[in-house]
């Protein structure tokens, strides 16, 4: 708590407003941010929060970056209501419109959160996203989706489908929370990229278990499909670089043939529709990233894309030949 009641300190003191500021981003800097739980991160929250109230804009450039650059430097010992603070932080700094766009500290946010998935437990991610954190919890993902780097997508999305019970809190919380887009986002960014049966999953978790029966094992895209039902008409809508699922999972060279395969079920006519990315339609993704079975597949749905003839885009000659 010594950091927060400093800052606290420094407020209540006052004197002299731009030799308080200094001193306050000078605390932050010399910090140790191992030292920090989560009570003393909730009050610092507090404390900058209101400080915004207090000070302009200019004065108060300096603390923010300073406070930010402060909780970045912790994450490594940052727990999962640490990051939900910093989340509540963010938003609010945003909220204002008077520090910019805060792209870089959205950025390290992004990275951050995606690291540190692998420490949050199990049930204290279900306890956020079935209590009062659940806001929190989607709104850290959205700054993920939007600011983070494929890198960032791919911890995420394996935290997301280690088990059926906390996948389907998860997914059910996106829709609730923030909507259809997000979720959206989701699958099209974390989680076709991955199948149930991959080697970090409880399958075990993903199985159906009936007395005096045989143990049904999951099928590799069950994920995709709990999506699915929950938005069936995902698979038909674009993004905002008007790309379809299929689109994504097929230019993964992580994805499995069966969850190409499970998309492409859900909306046929997207092997037909080229991607704007690109200009290459999904069969051609495919057999882009080695997934020969899903490129052949794709293609005998519709040979007519072959008979036809083919162009590819001068944007995809440009990307190969600078390749």
């Amino acid at each position: 708590m010594e950091f927060a009641l400093k800052l606290n300190k420094r407020v209540e003191g006052g004197g002299g407003g731009l030799n308080y500021l200094e001193a306050a981003t000078y605390d932050l800097s010399r910090y140790a941010p191992t030292k920090l739980t989560n009570s003393a991160c909730a009050a610092a929250v507090s404390t900058i929060l209101s400080m915004i109230s207090t000070y302009n804009e200019t004065d108060l450039m300096n603390v923010v970056e300073a406070c930010l650059n402060f909780f970045h430097r912790g994450t490594a010992y940052q727990y999962l209501q640490t990051m939900l603070d910093r989340t509540h932080l963010l938003k609010q700094l945003l909220a204002t419109n008077r520090f910019g766009s805060l792209q870089s500290s959205l950025a390290e946010f992004a990275a951050d959160f995606a690291r540190r998935t692998t420490s949050f437990t199990r049930y204290d991610v279900k306890a956020k996203l079935e209590g009062e954190g659940k806001d929190m919890f989607i709104q850290a993902a959205a700054f993920l989706i939007e600011f983070g780097t494929q890198n960032d997508f791919n911890r995420f999305g394996k935290l997301s489908i280690m088990y059926l019970d906390l996948f389907s809190i998860f997914i059910n919380a996106v829709l609730d929370t923030s909507g259809q887009e997000l979720l959206r986002d989701i699958l099209n960014k974390c989680l076709l990229q991955y199948s149930i049966t991959d080697v970090d999953t409880s399958i075990s978790s993903w199985t159906v278990k009936k007395p005096d029966e045989p143990d049904i094992l999951p099928t590799p895209s069950l994920h995709v499909k709990k999506v699915f039902e929950l938005y069936p008409n995902v698979v038909q809508t674009v993004d905002k670089d008007k790309r379809l699922p299929l689109h994504y999972a097929a230019d993964s060279s992580t994805a499995s043939f069966e969850v190409v395969m499970e998309v492409f079920k859900a909306y046929k006519h997207a092997a037909s529709i080229r991607d704007p990315m690109t200009g290459l339609f999904p069969f051609q993704l495919a057999a882009s990233n080695d997934n020969v079975e899903s490129s052949f597949s794709l293609l005998l749905a519709n040979p007519n894309l072959v008979s036809s003839g083919i162009k590819v885009s001068d944007r995809k000659r440009k990307r190969s030949s600078s390749a």
